[in-house]
């Protein structure tokens, strides 16, 4: 799996979209994307597609988005105002309302901003967005005792999205 803050050059994953995990490590349950998709990358079928990107700001979104060139699945943090620990995935176009106006981000300009600037710049392939609602954003390490009691069916349901995807990529509308 490949860290996006070291830069390395990612292999070609073939069939499928990127899956990219988000957040931070010191706030709790904003790690959610970054263990769920470090723990996808476990399996030999998503290793080649797995990365991490911590504390990504818009312009790093928007600029992976553009080198990678490709479908992404983007797995956060979010309010969705679901009960803590459900899991919703979204197109990029269905959600933009709603992580803009109460998304859980610590990147300042985030996720919805990163994607604006990636379509302006004609980023044109499909995103959908694993949104995962948190039980607790406070400071500190690690993922709060809830989260980890949810996240066995948070990974199946990640695996199940991100390995239908090819199946569903052709109905998906940008």
């Amino acid at each position: 799996m490949s860290n996006l803050s070291t830069r390395p050059a990612l292999p070609d994953a073939g069939a499928g979209p990127r899956i990219v995990g988000l957040g931070t490590r010191h706030s709790g349950d904003d790690e959610i994307g970054l263990a769920l998709v470090s723990a996808l990358s476990r399996e030999p079928a998503f290793l080649s597609r797995c990365v991490l990107m911590e504390c990504a700001d818009a312009a790093t979104i928007a600029l992976a988005l553009l080198e990678w060139n490709r479908p992404v699945v983007l797995v956060d943090a979010a309010d969705m105002r679901l009960a803590p620990g459900e899991c919703r995935c979204f197109s990029d176009r269905e959600a933009s309302v709603l992580i803009r106006t109460s998304s859980v981000s610590t990147h300042g300009l985030g996720l919805a901003e990163g994607l604006e600037i990636a379509r302006a710049l004609d980023y044109a392939h499909p995103v959908r967005i694993f949104g995962v609602q948190p039980f607790d954003l406070s400071p500190g390490r690690g993922l709060s005792s809830d989260m980890e009691a949810r996240f066995p069916l948070l990974l199946a349901e990640l695996g199940r999205e991100t390995g239908a995807y090819r199946l569903n990529r052709s109905s998906q509308t940008r």
